[in-house]
């Protein structure tokens, strides 16, 4: 008897087997998960993106860093939120590599949603600064923050990923949101 998986449980399915080295795995997930990948890129990039740099080859690079990771991935909202984050890294290397003159291009910029709402966008490399610094404080509301703001996830997803309540989410991003407006006022 066969059975016909959803999308989310073949993502689910496909994944474990592109770990398992399925090269036919892995050409089938990355048919299946390119567009929620571009589109994830196409938010990473949507201020000041470095100079010529597109979603296209922010998924690629994104994708390398993916394929070499050695622990799984628990789900398909797992490996969305893991490929948000590595594709941030990237554009955080992209600007610590400009600010250090190793690169030339364009300021790459970023709006988060802070407690004041007309704050201007700021340098990427100054608020990946702030944000590995609240990682160090606390791991979870940055995870968190990071799911929300950074991969678009809703509440529920980011409370279901983290094994927490949807209303310590709640909290966890009021605190981020707060802690991150008072480090950045100090920049």
């Amino acid at each position: 008897m066969s059975t016909t998986l959803k999308p989310g449980d073949a993502i689910t399915h496909l994944l474990a087997r592109w770990q398992d080295g399925e090269t036919p795995a892995s050409d089938t997930l990355a048919r299946l998960v390119y567009d929620e990948l571009h589109c994830i890129a196409v938010r990473n990039l949507a201020h000041n993106p470095p100079d010529g740099f597109q979603p296209t080859e922010l998924v690629n690079e994104a994708w390398m860093r993916l394929s070499s990771r050695q622990d799984g991935f628990a789900s398909r909202g797992h490996f969305y939120a893991v490929a948000s984050l590595q594709m941030r890294h990237l554009l955080v290397d992209l600007a610590r590599m400009r600010d250090s003159g190793k690169r030339s291009g364009q300021q790459v910029a970023l709006t988060v949603r802070l407690v004041d709402p007309g704050a201007q966008p700021m340098d990427l490399a100054v608020i990946a600064e702030a944000f590995d610094e609240l990682a160090k404080l606390d791991a979870r509301k940055a995870r968190a923050f990071a799911m929300t703001e950074l991969v678009g996830l809703t509440l529920a997803e980011t409370a279901e990923l983290l094994d927490i309540s949807v209303p310590t989410a709640e909290r966890d991003l009021r605190f981020v949101r707060v802690w991150l407006a008072a480090r950045l006022q100090r920049c």
